[in-house]
Formats: structure tokens, sequence, C-alpha cells
């Protein structure tokens, strides 16, 4: 117990370094050469992806009886914070891409990458405002294909494709909230990098020792500011009234909605192209042929849009209250086919839209004799179009999630301060037997939760 009350307290400290040093190579999907590569599978707080990505309609009352989780998928959420709350998740990745089109094919990558840190701060408890700030990876792009094929002259050429970047977001939002309703908004910079390459050169030819290799190099790095508003509420349709105290069952229904407007993001390319020698390990250019930097141009990325329904039974006693069980559902779409464009280039994308449903239970979060009384039990499923169309065919994915919220300090009346261990499995799978490539992917994410009460002004009898 002691050696996992250690590793407990330095779950943060691991996940700083998670940010701080850059995440290699044991990444490999082909998926991520389109559009601004994949996405991060539910780039959400580990409580919400372990409801299968359900956040619009999340309320503050479902992170358990105390502690809280930081929702920063929903703005409004931020005016229920009561206390200042620093979260940390990471993502533990294993993915298997099968090619189904002759030739068929098969390979595994599996790696450990961040998933976002969040701070989370009351501003006026008794006006219900508050504030929130972070950082999250949004998508990303690793790959490295290699390719062989002959051509009219019956030489033939080998092909090496390897890409890196993603989209990152650095983020500030404000929420505030009145009785049966909440408002926020969240703001920032999304920041970007895309570098594409390909090195050909011939094989197994006669003709190979007399002809050098040639590399085509793209990096365009790109950035711009991000607005996203959300709505949140929460109200009684029914109650059970227990004796005479404070004691009740009720049952409330919660909803949610979040927007994005399109976003043009302003870039800089540098294009190379060139022959000489290239591995892995050096590049010894001979002749450039192409070499133009600063090339500058838009990155448009499209709305968003999501909505989401929860009805909830809490229980009231003297106390407090909690969420018994919870049923969500939520609906959320983006036009990638219709609004991206990449330096005025469109992609092999498609319109995305997803549905998510989400359950959740806790026993009973004041029974503290018994533990597991105390943790919320989470799962979900969701199911939809991808936003990428590599093959034209369209992309399904799918996936089914479960999760734990482990609170791991005891309970004492006289402590202000509160932690929670919140972990999200997902199993999935993105693509089809209609598809040329499958891909099945299973995603561990830990997500540490530590509530304190800060900046109280000290009073005296």
């Amino acid at each position: 117990m002691l050696f996992a009350k250690k590793i407990i307290r330095l779950t943060p400290f691991l996940g700083l370094v998670c940010f701080i040093t850059p995440t290699k190579a044991q990444i490999n999907s082909p998926f991520s050469r389109y559009g601004l590569g994949t996405e991060i599978v539910n780039s959400q707080n580990a409580t919400n992806q372990a409801l299968g990505g359900f956040s619009a309609a999340y309320t503050s009352s479902m992170n358990g009886s105390f502690g809280q989780s930081i929702n920063f998928n929903n703005p409004a959420s931020y005016g229920s914070i009561y206390m200042t709350t620093f979260d940390l998740g990471m993502n533990f990745n294993n993915n298997t891409l099968k090619k189904l089109s002759a030739p068929t094919g098969r390979e595994q990558s599996t790696y450990l990458s961040p998933n976002y840190i969040v701070v989370g701060l009351p501003m006026d408890k008794n006006k219900k405002s508050g504030m929130a700030f972070g950082l999250r990876p949004v998508s990303q792009i690793n790959y490295a294909v290699n390719e062989t094929k002959k051509i009219s002259s019956g030489d033939t050429i080998f092909n090496n494709y390897t890409g890196q970047g993603g989209l990152n977001q650095v983020f500030l939002g404000f929420g505030k909230s009145w009785k049966y309703l909440s408002v926020g908004v969240n703001t920032g910079y999304n920041l970007g990098r895309r570098k594409i390459e390909n090195i050909k050169s011939f094989q197994n030819s006669s003709d190979s020792n007399y002809f050098f290799q040639s590399t085509s190099n793209t990096n365009t790095v790109f950035g711009g500011v991000f607005f996203q508003w959300g709505l949140l509420g929460e109200f009684p349709i029914y109650k059970i009234q227990k004796g005479k105290g404070v004691q009740k069952t009720e049952y409330t229904l919660s909803y949610g909605a979040t927007a994005s407007l399109d976003q043009t993001m302003k870039g800089k390319q540098d294009i190379v192209r060139s022959t000489g020698n290239f591995t892995a390990s050096a590049s010894t250019p001979l002749d450039t042929a192409t070499y133009v930097r600063n090339i500058k141009g838009n990155v448009t990325i499209p709305a968003q849009y999501t909505f989401g329904l929860a009805l909830h039974k809490k229980q009231y006693d003297t106390r407090g209250s909690y969420d018994q069980w919870v049923l969500g559902i939520e609906y959320n779409s983006a036009a990638w086919k219709d609004k991206y464009s990449f330096y005025g280039q469109k992609d092999l994308l498609s319109n995305a839209s997803m549905i998510r449903v989400a359950a959740q239970f806790c026993p009973n979060a004041f029974n503290y004799e018994s533990y597991w009384s105390t943790v919320t039990y989470r799962t979900g499923f969701y199911t939809g179009t991808d936003y990428l169309n590599i093959d034209n065919k369209g992309l399904k994915i799918s996936a089914l999630t479960m999760g734990l919220g482990l609170p791991i300090r005891k309970y004492r009346s006289y402590d202000l301060q509160y932690t929670l261990l919140n972990l999200a499995l997902q199993v999935g799978q993105r693509g089809s037997d209609v598809n040329d490539y499958k891909e099945n992917f299973v995603q561990f994410t830990l997500g540490y939760s530590l509530s304190d009460v800060w900046f109280n002004k000290r009073k005296y009898d």
C-alpha cells in the first residue's frame, strides 16, 4: 500500500515529464497523412473518455462526492468550479493497422503520449464564476511508409514516405452559472506543424549505381486564435421526499451544447527539392533544384457543434448530495469535407459526425466504511463517421469505453484537499471490411486530479 501511495504521488511529475519530453516514432499511422493527422481519440478529460466522450451535458455533480475534474470541452462548466484543481492526463496506446487489399499487411505500434494538463480556479464562489487554462494535443502526424513499384522502363522505384507534426492547443476559458443555466467561452491559440517528405531511389537495376536519391520535403508551420462557446444547465423533473429533513431523491435533466466557428490559421511553408544521399541518420544533398522559404498561406478548419442530454438520479442527505446514476446521449458534427483546406488544397476527408451514449453509477458516495461504494463506475459507446476518408469509401469509427473514478484520500471533515484517480479504457476500430485499411486501437488513459481550497481569507472570532 505504501508503494502504491508513492506511485500516486509521483503521477503529476511523470505527466509533466511526458509533456516536456517529446514522444517519438513508436507511432506509425498512415491515416495521419491526411488532413491535420489522426485525432487524439476523444481529446478530453479521462472522466469524459470513460463515458464514450460524453462531455456537452457533463455536470460537476458527476465527479463524485468530493473532488472534481475539469470538463474543458464545455467552458460553461467552469462556473461550477468550487476548488482550485490541477488536472493531468496521459494516454497509453496500442494500434494495429491492417491492409485488407492486396498485397495485405499488418503493423502494430505502442506508445505513451500526453493527453492534457489543465488548471481550474473559482473566481467568485458566491457569483458562481470560474476559469480554466491548459494545454492539450488535438491531432498527431507520425508515419513512415515504404512503397516499391515498377515503372514503364522496367526499373524499380523505392519510395519512403514520412510525416511528422500535429495540432496542439493552448487555451484559457471563463464560465458563469445561474440556477438552471451556465454559459462559458474558451479562447486561445491553435499551433500546428506538418512536415512531409518523400525519398525516391532506384533499386535492383543496372542503372541504380548511376542515379542519386531524390527528396521532396515540405514543412509547414501554422497557427491562429480560436473561440469556443458553451451552454450547460440542469433542472429537476421529479422529487421524492424522505421524511421532514433534507433527505430526498431527485431526478434531474441536464443539457449542454458547444460551438466553434470556422477557423483560418496563418501559415509559413518551406519547400525543398534536391538530389543526394539520404538516410535515417544523415542527409547529404548534392544538388538542390528548389528551395523556397516562408511561403505564406492559410489553413482552414471547420466549425464544430455538439449537443447532449443526461438524466440524473441524485441522493441528498445531511452530508451533501451526489449523482447515484446518470444516463446520457450526445451528438457532434463538423463539415471537414466542405470547409477544410490546406494552402487552398482539399484532401481525402468526410463530413464527420458521432453519436455517443454514456452511463455512470456510484453505489453510495457517503458510505465511507466501504471504499468500493464510493467509487464511480463509468461506461460508454460511440460510433460515427471519421473525418478521414483515404479510399473514398467512408471511414467508420466505433469504440466501447469504460472507467473508474477512484477517490485516493480518505474523507476527513476537517480536510479541504481531495485527490481523484480517473481511469479510462477505450477499445475500438477505425475502418471496416469495405475499406482498404482497418485499424484496431486500445487506449488507456490515466487522469490525476488534485483539488484544494486556496486563497481563502483567514477569519478570527
